[in-house]
């Protein structure tokens, strides 16, 4: 699997910068003191772990843990795929269905191997399509239970932030007589909306976009997948595997083909590693 760490560390060059630039015009507006007033960050982080908890279940959120991470480390590898499908296409045309027993056993990818059994059974390539777009929308809820929870977050951040003012401005009132308590409570009602504000624009509408992102790439391999598959089960050529594959990738991303169609009966392009 190929990374591009040049890209990914560019990038992060530039957020950090973004950040430290935020940072500092926080810190010279608002005293240290005042931005991290203790009453709003009770209000708000307490409020997003009561509703998070309460609408979604300790298998959700875990999910949502290891897809963010996964989002931001995991690299789509859509060429390893089309090799492996193409080099399946090739031994099937070679040796037939009943030689990919070997490569079901050792496959670790859960969709392609469903798919290699589905075809390994000589199901009619309709019976096929039908069972491989209901795994899909199946897998497709599931990753989208990570964009819900930060969606979630979105919407209840900035609410939550709402409450701390009225908080803040409530205990303003009942305080008129101490000027402390006016200052701390005023502090507190302006700050809430803030945080509420930064959560909801600066950390979960980002991730809910970065984890859609990444769903889209997972829902295009699974198509990838199935029509190489569904091909291999019309009895497709192998370089018509690789070529309607490829052609689903953006131009600058597609593969030039490495076989040559005289010798496709004798060429396998992708080894099966144990």
């Amino acid at each position: 699997m190929k990374i591009n760490f040049e890209g990914k560390n560019k990038k992060l060059i530039v957020i950090v910068v973004m950040l430290l630039i935020i940072g500092q015009s926080f810190v010279s507006s608002i005293s240290l003191k005042l931005l991290l007033n203790t009453t709003a960050i009770q209000i708000i982080f307490a409020g997003i772990f009561i509703s998070i908890f309460v609408s979604f279940s300790m298998t959700t959120l875990t999910d949502t843990l290891r897809m963010t991470k996964e989002s931001f480390i995991k690299e789509i590898n859509y060429t390893e795929d089309i090799y492996k499908v193409h080099s399946l296409a090739a031994k099937v045309k070679r040796d037939g269905l009943l030689s990919i027993q070997s490569e079901i056993n050792i496959e670790e990818d859960t969709f392609l191997r469903d798919a290699m059994i589905l075809l390994n059974d000589y199901k009619k390539p309709e019976v096929i399509r039908d069972i491989l777009e209901k795994d899909i929308e199946a897998r497709e809820a599931n990753l989208l239970k990570a964009y819900h929870v930060f969606k979630m977050i979105s919407h209840v951040a900035p609410s939550l932030g709402l409450i701390g003012t009225l908080v803040g401005l409530i205990g303003l009132l009942a305080n008129m007589h101490q000027p402390y308590e006016i200052m701390n409570n005023m502090a507190a009602a302006l700050v809430s909306t803030l945080y509420g504000s930064l959560i909801a624009n600066f950390i979960a509408v980002p991730i809910m976009v970065r984890i859609k992102e990444y769903v889209g790439k997972n829902i295009l391999r699974y198509a990838m997948i199935t029509e190489g598959i569904l091909l291999i089960a019309e009895n497709d050529s192998a370089r018509n595997v690789f070529d309607k594959m490829n052609v689903m990738l953006k131009e600058e991303d597609r593969l030039a083909y490495p076989g040559k169609r005289a010798d496709e009966r004798n060429y396998q392009l992708h080894e099966f590693k144990i």
